[in-house]
């Protein structure tokens, strides 16, 4: 039967259609689909009827030998609708509705229906691909299941077949297959199926925007602990360009720095805090390109210890901060030893601790005798807890005596209590500390009882602290012991209070 003018014409439209298309687009960029989108496309083909039977009734070898295959002017025309979405990169889901004008070859015989009827032809399966749809010339086997109904005729049959797909910039796709529609059943016949497709996506994919050169941005970084989600001051941070060139600054107190008119390129992020990396970040010319989108990037440090936080005070001076101050934070348990210097602004350090530990922490500065305070870290959680706070006071030495207030005597003698006499280590820190130094340690008593008796006592209780100190390590030479009995009172010895501390211990720098 020779084909219907009419689909001559639709076919020549569609190929029309197809090559418009194709010129439309040839400049646009390339997208790299690796699954295909959801696609729709129209096909025409052919229904071949004649050969089937020929190779059933004689050999596939005959028909070849003898040229008897079915011309396509003898062959039956149709259209149809296909839809494509891919489930992995070479697998596509495929699906057809088709519609033919045929004079119905009867099953099983040469004999024709004997008038043109419309076929409706459904089928779904799959395409098995060669290669991803990056690849403009892409082979693939067909793999279906359809129904077919003509008139009284209908039933089920798979669908086997070969095709190749042809991409046009991953945007467009024109398919010729071949099919062999095998019945299940003996109600509908035999065919093969010649068919050309043109598909294209149902929304264009999107292409990468276009990169603009020499756009300069603020780059945004924030230095956040992992475990408390707590930011990091004085995180060192690194913007490196691929060309190897470094900038380097330190994130403030909410844990942010910004990077100022930063021309665009290729750049890596890193951050270091207490000798430890942060997670990294990567910025790549393309996003210097939205000007409306900021480039901001978050860190995240994972450091299991504890951080010691505090700043440093004059005790004699009103507590105003005190900076270059070595503070030394020492594990009681492992005798390991940890040091930041206070800064000059606010007198601030920070030191990381150990989880499940005790520490005592003590600064060391010229001149300056400092509190030995303990602080630990057993029973907190890091999960929950990041900053343990301390203010460490220290004093200066220089031009004055210092009264050290936890030096105790059993009453009416010369006696230490070590055990409450903490000043002692204090004193022989300082000492250590300032191994020039030279110190008069004085005595003084209240005014109860014997003047001389007194001042024999007070100067005993001096002696008594030098002594500790020469026991731990200190040179005698620089120690002075002097008693003063209670010739030099601070309070009033009417009342109980102004006695108390009138009984004390002194230390004087000496020149």
């Amino acid at each position: 039967m020779m084909l219907p003018k009419l689909y001559i014409k639709i076919t020549k439209a569609i190929l029309l259609l197809f090559a418009l298309f194709t010129i439309q687009n040839s400049f646009a960029q390339k997208a790299e689909i690796q699954i295909k989108p959801f696609t729709l496309g129209v096909q025409v083909f052919y229904n071949d009827f004649k050969t089937p039977q020929l190779i059933k009734t004689s050999s596939l070898s005959t028909v070849l030998n003898t040229g008897t295959w079915a011309n396509p002017k003898n062959m039956e025309g149709g259209f149809g609708i296909t839809a494509m979405k891919g489930i992995k990169p070479k697998i596509d889901l495929v699906s057809a509705l088709n519609l033919s004008w045929v004079n119905y070859q009867l099953p099983n015989s040469f004999t024709l229906f004997g008038s043109t009827h419309t076929m409706l032809d459904c089928n779904v399966g799959g395409h098995l691909k060669l290669f991803t749809d990056k690849r403009t010339i892409n082979p693939f086997i067909i793999a279906k299941l359809g129904y077919e109904k003509y008139k009284t005729y209908s039933g089920f049959n798979a669908q086997p077949g070969v095709g190749i797909q042809i991409s046009f910039l991953n945007e467009v796709f024109l398919i010729p297959s071949f099919q062999y529609k095998l019945p299940f059943g003996t109600n509908t016949s035999a065919q093969f199926l010649y068919g050309i497709n043109i598909s294209a996506p149902l929304k264009k994919s999107k292409k990468a925007p276009l990169v603009k050169k020499n756009v300069e941005k603020d780059i945004t970084i924030t230095v956040n602990d992992e475990a408390t989600g707590l930011p990091l001051p004085n995180a060192s941070v690194y913007l490196t360009k691929a060309d190897g060139t470094k900038q380097e600054a330190v994130t403030n107190e909410e844990g942010i720095i910004i990077f100022s008119k930063i021309k665009s390129g290729d750049y890596t992020i890193t951050a270091t805090l207490n000798n430890i990396g942060a997670s990294t970040a990567n910025v790549t010319e393309q996003d210097f390109s939205n000007k409306n989108v900021p480039l901001s990037y978050t860190l995240l440090h994972n450091d299991p210890r504890f951080t010691l936080v505090g700043n440093v005070v004059d005790k004699s001076a009103n507590n105003n901060p005190v900076g270059g101050t070595t503070v030394s934070a020492t594990n009681i348990q492992t005798n390991a030893a940890n040091t930041n210097v206070s800064n000059a602004t606010l007198g601030e350090f920070s030191i990381q601790l150990e989880g499940n530990s005790d520490f005592t922490v003590v600064g060391k500065k010229a001149n300056y005798i400092s509190n030995i305070e303990t602080v630990s870290t057993k029973g907190l959680n890091r999960s929950a807890t990041l900053y343990v706070k301390l203010e460490l006071g220290i004093e200066n030495a220089e031009g004055k005596s210092i009264i050290l207030n936890n030096i105790s005597f059993a009453t009416g003698s010369a006696t230490l209590n070590t055990t409450t006499s903490t000043d002692l280590n204090k004193l022989a820190q300082f000492l250590k500390d300032n191994d020039a130094a030279k110190l008069e340690i004085q005595g003084h008593t209240d005014d109860v009882g014997n003047l001389q008796s007194n001042i024999t006592l007070s100067e005993q209780r001096a002696n008594a602290v030098v002594n500790y100190l020469v026991a731990n390590g200190i040179d005698k030479n620089r120690l002075t012991a002097k008693g003063y009995g209670p010739t030099n009172p601070i309070a009033n010895n009417k009342t109980a209070s102004g006695k108390a501390k009138n009984r004390r211990v002194e230390m004087k720098l000496l020149p």
